[in-house]
């Protein structure tokens, strides 16, 4: 596998390594407008989906693309916290995306009883923050099959994610003055199809297909 990724590498320098906008980039800093949060799962590229250049996506990856609701100093996750303090309140981001996605690990792992062990005992307190999302499945789905459930709980999780933005109050805050916008996408990583949460109309829909209110 490390020959693949020096071959890769060797590729990369070669033919694909954009010299100017690096040099641009390390004399000039960096100026994202979007702040990208995702899952760790490696099926999801975000530079990729949305053919975003270098310094244009400050990306936040962890499992189940989860934003802890805010805490304050009592907070007990603190990377993604900090990443979200640190986007909107230092580089000025303009807008948030939520970007969830298909067949998602962490989703499916709500569905199995798992106990922790020294194996997984920081995967399962991470995973509390999906429990909210199964719920509501559970309640809007009580004769769903494991599938259904996973679908259904993949999409309304996202939407439970732009609810904990939300409680973050300088995201709130720079909402209301009209300086940042925050979005739910969801990643069919199977068709390539991306669709995102029409508000108005409590769906998603394509996101070619999506109007800004």
């Amino acid at each position: 596998m490390l020959d693949k990724l020096k071959a890769g590498y060797s590729e990369f320098i070669d033919n694909n390594f954009n010299r100017d906008l690096a040099e641009y980039l390390a004399d000039n800093g960096q100026f994202p407008q979007t702040m990208f949060i995702t899952c760790s799962d490696s099926r999801v590229v975000p530079n990729q989906i949305t053919n975003a250049k270098p310094g244009e996506l400050f990306i936040t990856r962890n499992i189940g693309n989860f934003v802890p609701p805010y805490l304050g100093e009592n907070s007990r996750f603190l990377a993604t916290a900090s990443a979200l303090e640190y986007s909107v309140n230092s580089l000025e981001v303009k807008n948030i995306i939520v970007c969830g996605h298909s067949s998602c690990g962490a989703i499916g792992s709500l569905f199995k009883d798992l106990k922790p062990n020294e194996n997984n005992i920081h995967i399962v307190k991470w995973l509390e923050l999906g429990k909210n999302a199964k719920e509501k499945a559970l309640k809007a789905l009580p004769n769903g099959t494991i599938k259904e459930l996973r679908d259904y709980t993949e999409k309304i999780s996202v939407k439970m994610q732009l609810d904990n933005l939300m409680t973050y109050p300088y995201v709130k805050k720079r909402i209301e003055e009209g300086k940042l916008k925050i979005y739910g996408w969801f990643y069919n990583f199977r068709s390539g199809e991306i669709f995102c949460y029409d508000k108005k109309q409590d769906k998603f829909v394509p996101l070619l297909e999506f109007e800004e209110e």
